[in-house]
């Protein structure tokens, strides 16, 4: 297995979270399809440990921040499902309210003070946007 730069990382993490999110709703087309497949390898190629934690990250997201937000009418509904172009997140819409499920990179670096080394840490985290739509007239 090849090792994936914090980019690809990403996009892996993308995948995953449109294969999550997109089983909780009725049902969904994607319409990022050559997106869908370049994150889809990136996500395979990971280690099935890296997947297996991501996944379950991802799920606990999901279950105590986003679904308590969300109406039975929306996770119910037929969705469209498209990844944005920098591959850091993917966007849920039926037409009426929107779900946008992101990834943001902080990037701390700290420098050894003997040998003056940089060491660069990555921390990514994952938003969302729920937009919902005033029905009432």
């Amino acid at each position: 297995m090849m090792k994936l730069n914090i980019e690809e990382t990403m996009a892996a993490q993308t995948y995953a979270a449109y294969m999550i999110a997109s089983s909780y709703f009725g049902s969904y087309v994607c319409t990022s399809r050559q997106m869908e497949r370049q994150t889809y390898i990136l996500y395979r190629t990971l280690k099935d440990e890296a997947q297996s934690k991501m996944e379950r990250r991802i799920i606990s997201f999901m279950e105590k921040e986003i679904l308590p937000c969300l109406s039975k009418q929306f996770l119910a509904s037929r969705v469209e499902i498209r990844f944005f172009p920098d591959r850091k997140g993917i966007l849920i819409t039926d037409g009426f309210q929107e779900l946008e499920i992101r990834q943001t990179l902080k990037v701390r670096i700290e420098k050894d003070m003997y040998t003056g080394i940089e060491r660069k840490h990555y921390q990514v985290n994952i938003v969302f946007r729920h937009n919902k739509e005033n029905t009432a007239a």
